[in-house]
């Protein structure tokens, strides 16, 4: 906050003040820092593409996957990747990340307290006073404020180079938020405590002069920031944490920028990148052509959603930027009800992963035997069962609807899989779980017209095809993630691509209801047909535990059971080191790409169990 006289409202800029020093001294060395990772991340890239041209080239016969830059670090991966609780602070974070985090406090402390590491001669190193060692802290948390703009955007270069996608950088946000206001605090109190005590006036503690005063305001948007991130306001409140992040940083910004001339350096630059983000995103959203297909509960009773969430809504779209999509990635999507239609909707974004994308082909895939077809007919029948007959609505304006009806289940996005398509298809899948995804599932069933809205792909290629063997564990809807890898696996390797080497998949999935399943069914079928008939082997082993089976003992049995490597278990959960275990005895030695999707709990354990085999691990989650 205030220093020197502040009557002036705009400030001279000196960079050779002791505190000016400090601050771009630590900014060079954290960019510095994560130039080199970025050069790291680059090399590794260009040795892993001339890996896979080699295999190509080879016919597929070589296979040895190439060497990485971070290997230095591989000894240190056991113990780094391993996740643990911290209680009141995360259930899920790896010791890496715990240690990351300690070391860059220590360098801050180190930064504030000897930077800029220059001593005259005949000189000793001696503390700051109170009133210097106060904005030597602030300029390094200014610093570090400055790199979170750019870790809360979606689309920037920083994401581009280093291959760290927006997720993955949420965290770390967080954490640097979290420090950076941690080291405002003491030039915040100081400055309240010099302000009162120039005139012993209570007013002049926060608003003495416009220096002090602009620095009021800007804590007070800083404040903003951070007592509404919490993890129960943001998983609760999600639009109350959205629009304070909004109203806070505006606030901060402009104050801060005023109250001192220095943070122009360190703000604007990353502020633009945000801007640029922003525009980006906004015209994604907006200017891309999407067009609603259908939207139909696909499992549950939506009549009860209210009180029960165990409806799953499933939503078809048309979308041009799905030709960059990978499995595994995301989307942030708005789906409106027309009829409740308010302008403060469409601010309201969600994170969904997509579970099957229906690419555009010129020749249709067709069912290769009779088997197949009477699995499919069944999956009809059984879907006209559940669904009690209702139309579905189909959508046919882009970004609108209309109100013809089109035939709804399983059996017509069956057909989507082998059918000629001139545009790119996917789908979502939203259990009913908050106040969102259940009003969906309420208006599905009825004839409502939806406004719809995407941006996107976000999120990491997921590098699985260098692995002979890709596991997947999933509760849930989480289980949506692991679909999109399954078929792209199996079309690749139907397909006889040999870049990707997988030979085996294991797909663990815990889930509540038969209902559940059965919104699935159907492309478990589809994965089996094709690997039957695939060019290059593979090897499908699906394991489905059902946690609340039907009080009918004579139905535990799924007809799912019937296709090759599908075992279906009833009234249990399962048993993540067997599993594992399992995977282990059957994967002869080769190493094991892990994906996992679910709670904390769920996913820390399914982690740890692969880290202890030196697995190559990934996890999904949405931590906004």
């Amino acid at each position: 906050m205030g220093h020197g006289d502040g009557n002036s409202p705009f400030q001279t800029l000196n960079t050779s003040k002791n505190f000016h020093l400090v601050g771009y001294s630590y900014a060079f060395l954290c960019w510095g820092v994560f130039a080199i990772y970025c050069i790291m991340y680059q090399i590794d890239r260009f040795l892993l593409y001339r890996a896979r041209r080699q295999r190509i080239a080879s016919g597929g016969n070589i296979q040895a996957k190439p060497f990485s830059t971070f290997s230095i670090f591989a000894p240190l991966a056991p113990i780094g990747n391993y996740c643990i609780k911290i209680p009141f602070v995360t259930s899920l974070i790896p010791i890496k990340h715990c240690v990351g985090v300690f070391v860059f406090i220590v360098i801050n402390l180190i930064w504030m307290l000897f930077a800029p590491f220059a001593i005259a001669e005949g000189q000793t190193f001696s503390v700051q006073s109170i009133g210097l060692m106060d904005r030597r802290a602030a300029y390094v948390g200014m610093v570090n404020w400055s790199i979170v703009f750019v870790l809360g955007s979606r689309n920037t270069i920083i994401t581009r180079m280093s291959g760290l996608t927006f997720e993955g950088l949420i965290p770390f946000h967080r954490w640097l938020a979290r420090i950076g206001f941690a080291e405002f605090v003491p030039h915040f109190v100081w400055r309240i405590i010099h302000g009162y005590q120039h005139e012993y006036i209570v007013k002049d503690a926060l608003f003495r002069n416009m220096e002090q005063g602009t620095g009021t305001i800007a804590m007070i948007g800083f404040l903003i920031l951070f007592v509404t991130s919490f993890e129960f306001i943001r998983r609760n409140y999600f639009e109350v944490f959205y629009y304070s992040h909004i109203v806070g940083i505006i606030i901060a910004i402009i104050a801060s920028c005023w109250h001192e001339a220095g943070c122009f350096y360190y703000f604007i630059p990353t502020v633009l990148l945000w801007f640029f983000d922003r525009c980006w995103r906004s015209y994604q959203s907006w200017f891309t052509p999407t067009k609603l297909v259908q939207v139909d509960p696909v499992a549950g009773n939506p009549s009860t959603a209210s009180k029960s969430p165990e409806g799953i809504t499933r939503v078809l779209f048309e979308y041009k930027r799905l030709k960059q999509y990978q499995p595994g990635q995301y989307f942030f999507l708005t789906l409106v009800n027309k009829t409740r239609n308010r302008f403060w909707n469409y601010a309201n974004w969600h994170p969904m992963t997509l579970s099957e994308v229906f690419p555009a082909r010129d020749d249709p895939l067709t069912t290769k035997d009779n088997g197949d077809a009477q699995l499919n007919e069944k999956i009809a029948v059984e879907d006209a069962a559940v669904g009690g007959g209702g139309d579905k609505k189909t959508q046919d304006d882009a970004g609108s609807t209309g109100n013809s009806s089109g035939s709804g289940g399983s059996s017509f996005v069956s057909n989507l899989r082998r059918r000629n398509m001139h545009e790119d298809m996917g789908s979502f899948h939203m259990k009913a779980l908050g106040g969102y995804t259940r009003d969906l599932l309420l208006e599905s069933a009825g004839n409502e017209e939806f406004e719809f809205r995407m941006d996107g792909p976000y999120g990491p290629r997921l590098e699985y095809q260098d692995y002979k063997v890709m596991a997947l564990f999933a509760a849930g809807i989480g289980v949506t993630p692991a679909l999109t890898l399954v078929k792209d696996c199996v079309e690749r390797r139907a397909a006889g691509v040999h870049t990707v080497i997988t030979e085996k998949v294991h797909l663990v999935w815990a889930l509540r209801t038969i209902d559940e399943l059965d919104a699935f069914a159907d492309q478990i079928v589809y994965w089996t047909e094709q690997c039957r008939h695939a060019a290059e082997p593979l090897e499908l082993d699906i394991d489905l535990y059902l946690t609340r089976p039907p009080e009918d003992k004579s139905t535990h049995h799924h007809w799912l059971q019937d296709l090759s490597g599908v075992r279906v278990t009833f009234g249990s959960r399962p048993d993540i080191p067997l599993c594992i275990e399992h995977i282990a005895a059957n994967a002869n030695g080769s190493k094991v790409w892990l994906h996992t999707c679910g709670s904390d709990d769920f996913m820390r354990d399914i982690l740890n169990e692969g880290i202890k085999r030196q697995w190559s691990t990934h996890r999904e989650t949405f931590e906004f």
